[in-house]
């Protein structure tokens, strides 16, 4: 009796991959996914997530494969002619960090922004911007630096994100950075 076929089909934006073989052959093909990048990348450009389904013998299998904490394609620079040593009326980001103490990633997005826009004066502040600080500072880059940033404009509303490239401070936010932080001297 013949082995029943497995398909799997892979769904990249409007775009829709399907292939058929057998059990074994698309199981090694999932635990590869580096195999599927090619083709995807044709049809869609990127390479994101993988979702997979899998038909084997009238079961389905769902599988995911990506690493964890990144978004495919995410990378960033670091802006060379950004100066965040300081001056003799700005303090360094270091030194204003140490000072407000933000204690989140949302925390850090937000006291970032206020350094560059009203303690800079930087023209445009983009997320590459924002990757340097977080250098600078010596903190912890979030994995998804972009998702980040957008949830700190969601939960806080503390920094504006409608264009990436210029990443603006709401009202809310200068008072979090000038008012309410740090948070240790206003709780005593």
């Amino acid at each position: 009796m013949a082995e029943t076929p497995t398909k799997i089909r892979i769904t990249v934006g409007n775009a829709t991959i399907e292939v058929e073989g057998s059990q074994d052959y698309i199981e090694k093909k999932l635990k590869e996914p580096e195999s599927f990048d090619g083709l995807i990348k044709k049809v869609g450009g990127a390479v994101p997530a993988i979702s997979a389904e899998v038909k084997a013998k009238g079961q389905e299998v769902k599988a995911a494969k990506r690493k964890r904490g990144t978004k495919a394609g995410e990378s960033y620079k670091l802006v060379p002619n950004l100066n965040l040593s300081g001056t003799d009326d700005i303090p360094s980001l270091k030194d204003f960090c140490k000072e407000k103490n933000p204690t989140s990633a949302l925390e850090c997005n937000a006291v970032f922004i206020y350094y560059l826009k009203k303690m800079l004066k930087t023209d445009k502040a983009g997320i590459d911007h924002v990757y340097t600080c977080y250098k600078a500072a010596g903190a912890k880059v979030p994995g998804r630096l972009y998702q980040s940033l957008v949830d700190t404009q969601n939960s806080k509303g503390t920094i504006i994100t409608r264009d990436i490239k210029d990443i603006g401070i709401s009202t809310i936010g200068e008072n979090f950075a000038e008012k309410e932080l740090p948070k240790s001297q206003k709780s005593k």
